[in-house]
């Protein structure tokens, strides 16, 4: 294929942009959905969101009851005991009593040593536990409501990025296919040359160390070729596994024909890290509100259904009780605590502050080099123009035998390098904006 067809189809190409970047747009879209359902990442952040929810949930349970079957057996021989005379305190009576009905219906006692250790006993109970006032379980479960908030935001971030990546890869992954169309493209232009130069040797024209030029830049390409077609390899490879897809899977890719506009992209920076921060110093407030509250009272009550008993004797019994605490003294651990959780909040306060600087840097930076880019690609287009013409000028006077091979190759070497520039600053406009896209407030 000549260049001559070559910019026929080129041109042909460019009749239809509109086409051709819908197709490219729906083609990218479904790869970003593929991604946003198969990522790993992804599927990590909704098991963290679910982690959070149910940590939420046990929060909300904790104020109230609780209901708890206990029980206990013990066996006990020796330890301490006490003598109780017993036989030595009735048995007087008893005979007394023997003698006055004349009968023997009144026992007589032994003198007994109880073990201060129960033996063969039991104790069986079923529990009802309810807070009734517990300051922290209201701020727990606040936190854990922050959490899940927070949570959320960290999958909003990652799902950018996610898509920033994607549109990298598949903008890299069309940028090589392009070099390699652009570098074989040149070869069979270097072909012609070639044709052209043995016609010469032939008609004694010219002589035979001519064509030598021609074969080394042949193999200069041919090794760019090969260098390109890799670098195609590993993008794909990158590709199919940020959509989750096996590596030699194929991409459905449509060169890029347009130029992203800058106008198009506002300044307001992304506001998802500078909520998670902000999420994050609310948890920190809540965590010093329950600091502040360490002498606050606690109070809860419970009830005891059971029966205990020896030998498994029934002996039922309800016990019912309230538990007040509050803490005096802790030895200073609550006044350090409140000093970490403060230094800790000065620290997310000032890293806010820098975050908001900081995406506005990079958002700054990202329109600079895309703007860049666009001037780069814009500026090689009378390049390319004039490198054609000098071409086709070199290679006419070279059919007439007034031009040298050195020539001839370095004139499409001129077209070459330039239309690889001219593809490099394309994509590099591409990947910027995917990276401007990733910074700015989704509208």
């Amino acid at each position: 294929m000549t260049f001559r067809n070559s910019a026929w189809i080129l041109a042909l190409i460019f009749l239809y942009p509109g086409l051709s970047a819908q197709a490219q747009q729906n083609a990218l879209d479904d790869y970003i959905r593929q991604a946003l359902e198969k990522h790993g990442l992804i599927k990590e952040q909704d098991a963290l969101i679910d982690e959070k929810k149910a940590g939420f949930m046990l929060a909300n349970r904790q104020s109230g009851p609780e209901l708890t079957l206990s029980t206990s057996y013990t066996l006990a021989a020796g330890g301490r005991d006490i003598s109780f005379p017993l036989g030595d305190l009735l048995n007087p009576v008893s005979n007394a009593l023997n003698d006055l009905t004349r009968t023997q219906d009144f026992p007589q006692y032994e003198n007994q040593n109880i073990l201060f250790l129960p033996n063969n006993f039991y104790d069986l109970r079923t529990r009802i536990s309810q807070p009734i006032l517990r300051p922290e379980i209201k701020i727990n479960r606040l936190i854990r409501q922050e959490q899940i908030g927070l949570q959320e935001l960290e999958k909003e971030m990652v799902e950018r990025n996610i898509i920033r990546d994607v549109k990298k890869a598949y903008y890299q992954y069309i940028q090589a296919g392009d070099m390699i169309s652009i570098l074989r493209q040149a070869l069979t232009v270097l072909d012609e040359g070639e044709r052209v130069t043995q016609s010469l040797i032939r008609n004694g024209i010219a002589l035979p160390s001519a064509i030598l030029r021609i074969q080394a830049e042949q193999s200069k390409l041919a090794t760019q070729v090969y260098a390109a077609e890799n670098q195609r390899l590993n993008a794909r490879a990158f590709f199919n596994y940020l959509t989750g897809r096996p590596d030699s899977d194929s991409i459905r890719a449509i060169s890029l024909m347009a130029l992203p506009d800058p106008a198009s992209f506002t300044d307001s920076i992304r506001t998802e890290e500078i909520n998670s921060l902000e999420k994050g110093l609310a948890i920190q407030r809540l965590a010093l509100d329950l600091e502040n509250k360490f002498h606050a009272p606690k109070l809860g009550a419970q009830v005891d259904l059971g029966s205990q008993n020896f030998n498994f004797k029934w002996g039922g019994y309800l016990l019912a009780g309230l538990q007040l605490d509050v803490p005096l003294y802790d030895n200073k651990k609550n006044k350090y605590r409140k000093e970490e959780i403060l230094a800790g909040m000065k620290a997310a306060s000032e890293k806010k502050d820098w975050a908001a600087k900081s995406l506005g840097l990079q958002l700054q930076q990202a329109k600079r080099q895309m703007a860049s880019a666009v001037d780069q690609y814009h500026s090689y287009s009378p390049i390319l123009n004039m490198s054609q013409r000098y071409y086709w000028e070199i290679l006419r006077r070279y059919k007439e035998g007034q031009a040298t091979p050195a020539e001839l190759v370095e004139a499409q070497a001129q077209i070459t390098s330039a239309q690889l520039q001219q593809n490099i600053a394309l994509y590099e406009s591409w990947i910027r904006a995917a990276e401007i896209e990733s910074l700015i407030k989704t509208q």
